[in-house]
């Protein structure tokens, strides 16, 4: 609406001043009583008239506001002029006097009206510019020269009665000259808004300058001062102000959206015309100045016409800006990759650019300027779009749409078309090519399904969440289902809370990481999870941050099964501390056997002398017991570090299950049941008899301890193949074919961590007292040094099975050997060259065999033995060396020898083979080896055996 309701209290206020005008006449009359009231009556409805205009300019803005500032100003101004004059009439009973201040504003307040005028209409603030500036001050130095020309001046040369009639003169014209200009810029109008300002302003000066008018006359004529009916000629025009100021309403949202008209020639004439008019109207009353009054005049010109050609300068500027500005536009809109076209009022194309042409099949622009829309889009369905189009600009004053645009040539383009309405009345065209983004539409929606096709296959949980151990999930993968047992709906409804399923041990770890994501490090962390069946996995856990909608970051990432891993890497790490302790196993060995051969030589020959008493004969013995424990304490750690020197051969593992069966069911308690099970066909494999002997015989005790309320104790043979995924999952294993053997009970089991210590040295679940800790490690050992694999299988209260897998031949079995009744050593006389480095069993080792008749060279080391070999007459028939030595090893020694004398004989002898003699500790065929600790007489025997063989051993 144009206008608002009148307001009920101002009306209440405007009856009230009148009414109070009517008393005021009625009954104070012309008195100063009635003066005063009746002048205060004119101010207060200047001043209410003033105060609604700033509020109209408090509900506009731009233009209107500052319309609305100055026409307040102007009523003001006229109330500060009622205000000096109802001072005169009271104190001083007279009228103000010609050239007062007071006249001076009274005549004076319409400039202020004048400014408003020539306000800017399309301006869209409220801020005073420099041209405008110019302009008022141009306004202000006209008013002056008005009054001070037109009016003080001749004043001063006329009556009274004369200066009255020449101000009354002054005013008329001057109010009428502001009427005409209101008039001339409402019709000059180019706004809906600035018309009804306008006119509003035209009508107060209109009812404002014919009561003023007639009032004054009547005044002047009859000498009447302030308190008559006159005095509601100056009231009723102010509160007419009032009331226009009041119901104003600013245009509506529509309106601002009103259609311009191009200034055409006629208008842009008037416009500089109406600039020019005050520098014109300032030269003619600065002509009319008198030669006394030469400074004023030539200071007036030369501030207009400074004022003047500034304004013209900024004025040129602008429009330089503004040509520069819309040059730019039109090079922006040519070197656009959308199309643009603009059209008229008439739907006639006034611009349009390359890429419009390019995309209508036209060679160039200019095939479509100058040419109706219609022309234009001929090859286009227009019956349909162009009504929803017009339709469009109705409602919303625009339309947007996806079309194919045909081309003369009888392709087509895919296009984005907007259509919009102009302020001038015209239309904006633009379309934007859409053939390159529905390629990377297709491509971005190719990509997204092969990314979810990625994610929903490969084998991890794919997630987004926020960062916290407590955030918000928004994305799982289908894998959570397969990896954790929880489907997408449920783990996303127990994600808040999923930390509770993480192992106690590892939310540290997972905290951390937490934390460091919290920094922008990327997430990465490795954590057990409990499964929704209760089991336990192991998860990699890898995320990066990301910034997810409204800059809120989040944590993409994935999650990796790696159960399967951290079992390979137990393993491993088991594999390498039990490789660790075999080491140090084996050297602890080879210096205990040392011992063991000087212990238990010198108690056999402190035994054999006959003048031994009877007492130490019995404590001697003890020792000689002590010492055969002691070494047998020593193989199994041999056995353990696979150390021991095997002589391994090809075996029927049947045979050997089954000659030890009896042996083995003497060995069970009543209450236990084995069962024996072997494979008809089973392969052959190749390790040392006694080895494997020990073996079962460790497995089937062990099992039979295992349960102490009896139970079930099976053990069988069988063909198996190892394949790759088996490989994958046991560490070290080698795929290919084995023969398996199998120790299950049905005792009290194992846990885990009790499985993880199984085949360490001296580890036992046994009460002291009971075993030593190295059977099973034994066993551990001499599979490994037969090329085997062990496994063993346990659950608390479910019982134990160890499975021992060694490699699968395709020899037949070796023959039996039969075993030989012992014989006491034979004595000799040949020459024995003795390479030992240890003095003590060097010198129990000469001694044994001094007693046996041999003659003996002894060497203290290597070089020292290779000197006396090289003796002139030294015919050495046999070298006793040993094979682990500080400078060079037995068997280096021996390969130097014999390239001398090819046909030495060689025995070697040891506690501890560390592959000198032997390849992965198995003895090579025809190699003579003496295992210490060695008794006297089994190295009499040794060294006899060697002496007699046909030809000599092996190097």
């Amino acid at each position: 609406m144009p206008f608002r309701p009148f307001p009920r209290s101002l009306a209440v206020v405007a009856l009230s001043v009148v009414v109070l005008h009517a008393l005021s006449v009625v009954f104070l009359g012309t008195s100063s009583m009635g003066s005063l009231l009746g002048n205060a009556l004119q101010t207060f409805s200047s001043f209410l008239a003033a105060a609604m205009c700033f509020q109209a300019a408090r509900r506009a803005a731009g233009f209107g506001r500052s319309f609305w500032i100055l026409v307040g100003f102007g009523m003001g101004v006229w109330g500060l002029a009622d205000f000096g004059w109802t001072y005169y009439e009271l104190f001083h009973h007279t009228e103000p006097p010609p050239g007062s201040v007071i006249r001076f504003l009274f005549d004076t307040h319409g400039m202020f009206f004048v400014m408003a005028i020539f306000l800017n209409q399309e301006k869209a603030d409220s801020s005073v510019d420099v041209p405008e500036a110019l302009d008022f001050l141009q306004i202000g130095i006209l008013f002056f020269l008005i009054y001070f020309g037109a009016y003080y001046l001749p004043a001063i040369n006329l009556g009274y009665q004369g200066a009255l009639a020449r101000e009354f003169q002054v005013m008329t014209a001057a109010m009428s000259g502001i009427f005409l200009l209101a008039l001339i810029q409402w019709r000059r109008g180019v706004t809906r808004e600035g018309k009804r300002l306008y006119g509003g302003l035209a009508a107060y000066i209109l009812v404002y300058g014919i009561l003023a008018t007639v009032v004054s006359r009547l005044q002047v004529a009859h000498e009447t001062p302030t308190g008559t009916w006159y005095d509601l000629g100056w009231s009723v025009p102010l509160l007419f102000g009032a009331f226009w100021a009041a119901s104003w309403q600013p245009g509506t949202e529509s309106e601002s959206h009103l259609r311009k008209r191009s200034h055409t020639l006629s208008e842009v004439l008037v416009n500089n015309a109406m600039f020019f008019f005050a520098p014109m109207i300032i030269l003619l009353q600065a002509a009319q100045l008198g030669p006394g009054l030469r400074a004023i005049r030539f200071t007036v010109l030369g501030i207009s016409f400074s004022c003047y050609a500034v304004r013209t300068g900024l004025t040129q500027y602008r429009q330089q800006q503004d040509e520069e500005t819309v040059r730019r536009q039109t090079l922006a809109m040519d070197s656009s990759v959308e199309g643009i076209g603009i059209l008229d009022e008439k739907g006639v194309h006034s611009y349009a650019n390359s890429a419009l042409a390019s995309m209508l099949g036209l060679d160039s622009p200019h095939q479509i300027v100058g040419q109706p829309w219609r022309v234009v889009y001929a090859f286009q369905p227009l019956g349909e779009m162009e009504s929803q189009i017009r339709e469009g600009l109705k409602e919303s004053g625009k339309w947007s749409g996806s079309l194919k645009l045909r081309r003369p040539d009888g392709s087509s383009i895919p296009v984005e078309f907007h259509v919009g309405r102009m302020p001038d009345g015209g239309t904006v065209c633009g379309c934007r090519d859409l053939s390159q983004h529905q390629q990377a539409e297709k491509a971005r929606a190719d990509a997204e399904t092969k990314y979810r096709m990625l994610v929903e296959h490969v084998n991890a949980i794919s997630y987004i969440a926020e960062i916290g151990i407590h955030g918000r999930w928004y994305f799982i993968s289908p894998q959570v289902e397969n990896i954790l047992g929880y489907t997408p709906e449920e783990w996303l409804a127990l994600a808040p809370n999923w930390d509770q399923n993480i192992h106690p041990d590892d939310l540290p770890v997972v905290l951390a990481a937490e934390e460091q994501s919290q920094n922008g490090f990327p997430f990465q962390a490795e954590f057990r999870v409990n499964r929704k069946d209760g089991r336990e996995v192991w998860l990699s856990d890898t995320a990066v941050i990301v910034q997810g909608s409204d800059s809120h970051p989040v944590m993409e990432g994935i999650m990796v099964d790696i159960t399967e891993r951290k079992a390979l890497e137990t393993q491993l790490q088991q594999s390498r501390k039990m490789e660790a302790v075999g080491r140090l196993a084996g050297g602890i060995a080879h210096d205990f056997n040392n011992l063991l051969t000087i212990i238990s030589g010198y108690t056999e020959l402190a035994l054999s002398r006959p003048q031994l008493p009877g007492e130490a004969h019995a404590d001697i013995e003890r020792i000689e017991n002590a010492s055969g424990r002691a070494a047998a304490l020593v193989r199994q750690l041999l056995a353990f570090s696979r150390k021991q020197v095997l002589q391994p051969k090809i075996l029927d593992l049947n045979k050997i299950v089954l000659n030890l069966d009896s042996l083995l069911r003497r060995l069970m308690d009543e209450r236990i049941d084995m069962v024996t099970r072997v494979k008809d066909d089973l392969g052959k494999v190749k390790a040392d008899p006694a080895q494997v002997e020990q073996v079962i015989m460790n497995l089937v005790v062990n099992a039979r301890d295992a349960m102490p309320e009896g139970g079930r104790l099976v053990v069988e043979t069988c063909n198996t193949e190892l394949d790759a995924n088996y490989a994958v999952e046991h560490v070290s294993v080698k795929p290919g074919r084995y023969v398996m053997l199998a120790v299950s009970d049905t005792g009290v089991g194992m846990d885990r961590q009790t499985v993880a210590h199984i085949f360490e040295p001296f580890f036992t679940t046994k009460e002291s007292g009971r075993g030593t800790g190295l059977g099973l490690s034994t066993v551990y050992g001499i599979v490994k040094q037969s090329g085997g694999y062990i496994w063993v299988y346990s659950e608390p209260n479910q019982g134990t099975t160890f499975k021992v897998y060694l490699p699968r031949v395709d020899e037949a079995a070796d023959a039996e050997e039969m075993v030989g009744t012992k014989t006491t050593a034979r004595k000799g006389t040949e020459t024995i060259l003795l390479v030992e480095d240890d003095e003590a069993v060097r010198l129990l080792t000469e001694t044994v065999l001094t007693s046996y008749g041999y003659k003996l060279l002894v060497a203290l080391d290597p070089e020292h033995a290779q000197k006396l070999a090289d003796m002139p007459g030294a015919e050495i028939s046999l070298v006793l060396t040993d094979v682990v030595m500080p400078s060079m090893s037995g068997h280096e020694l021996v390969r130097r020898l014999t390239q001398k004398k090819p046909h030495l004989r060689v025995l070697y002898m040891s506690g501890y083979t560390d592959n000198v003699i032997a390849s992965g500790g198995v003895l090579e065929p025809g190699l003579a080896f003496l295992q210490k600790p060695f008794a006297p007489a089994v190295l009499a025997q040794k060294v006899r055996e060697v002496l007699d063989a046909k030809a000599p051993v092996a190097r």
